[in-house]
């Protein structure tokens, strides 16, 4: 078995780096846009020599998680969004790349390091409703202990493309590209880029990976309120942590055999601590709606 606690400690530091959501327009607008963003990623981790544990690239904002220090994932950062100003500045969008001004949040232990990575794996998915998690192209989820992944195409070596097609991969005249970057039908591939192996050896096997990804839901919400981002659970998910709450706090089995009190403090609970809607909550607890609505008014949809 693979002595996680050391392979930690031994290596680091660790960074979680992350753009707030653009309220006003999109980072990327399509896939091609999001396929160029992957690009500049490939780019500019390699060119930086930095180790990129896990990323997700989406609509309006970014995740990344690095093994290096702060200043050099921020240099790694700067540079993509230096190349993003001269990929949008076509358009008259650069002004974009510098309001997606990056956060930086250090990763003090073996716990956080995988709740991090598990919370960027699984942010397309909370995100979109048409994802899944395991198989979304601009995020290195796919990547983690997934036996087709030697059945997947690699791509070529950057470098074995035209020299056009190179120039209009980097949106610059230098048309020198890291070998080690592979590219498929013109976007890079982050097999190539992703050190997703060194990522898996901080997880005992892929069932802790998984259950770390879908099944530790409350750190997850503790993650997205520190980002200051929302965390949209199914009922499934609230309903397993009502459940939780009920045993570990009242000693019952289900929300049903609370006292009215009790009842009150666990939807107060699941409203303020996890985002659930008024009518998330009536359907988990099995209640009218119109209970819930009396609790919050100001949440009831018109």
């Amino acid at each position: 078995m693979i002595n996680c606690e050391r392979l930690f400690f031994d290596g680091g530091p660790f960074v979680h780096l992350y753009t707030k959501a653009l309220k006003e327009d999109l980072l990327f607008r399509s896939e091609e846009e999001l396929n160029a963003a992957l690009n500049i990623l490939g780019l500019s981790v390699i060119e930086c020599n930095v180790c990129l544990l896990a990323f997700a690239l989406m609509n309006n904002h970014m995740h990344l998680i690095f093994e290096a220090s702060q200043e050099d994932a921020v240099e790694c950062y700067r540079l993509i969004q230096a190349r993003l100003a001269v990929s949008f500045r076509r358009e008259g969008r650069q002004a974009l790349a510098q309001a997606a001004v990056p956060e930086a949040v250090p990763i003090d232990s073996l716990k956080q390091l995988r709740d991090e990575i598990a919370y960027v794996v699984r942010n397309p998915f909370v995100d979109r409703t048409n994802v899944n998690l395991f198989a979304y192209k601009w995020c290195s989820g796919y990547l983690y202990f997934n036996d087709l992944l030697d059945w997947l195409p690699k791509g070529i070596p950057a470098d074995k493309m035209s020299f056009d097609q190179r120039r209009a991969f980097k949106h610059s005249r230098d048309a020198s590209i890291d070998p080690r970057l592979r590219v498929l039908d013109g976007t890079a591939m982050p097999v190539s880029f992703v050190s997703y192996k060194r990522a898996m050896s901080f997880f005992e096997n892929a069932r802790q990976f998984v259950q770390c990804v879908m099944k530790n839901v409350e750190a997850q919400v503790e993650i997205a309120k520190r980002l200051g981002e929302d965390f949209l659970l199914d009922d499934t998910e609230l309903w397993s942590i009502a459940r939780r709450i009920c045993r570990s706090q009242y000693k019952v089995e289900k929300p049903k055999e609370l006292a009215s009190e009790d009842r009150a403090r666990l939807i107060k609970t699941l409203k303020y601590d996890y985002t659930a809607s008024n009518q998330q909550i009536a359907r988990c607890l099995g209640l009218p709606v119109s209970i819930v609505n009396q609790m919050f008014p100001l949440s009831v949809r018109k």
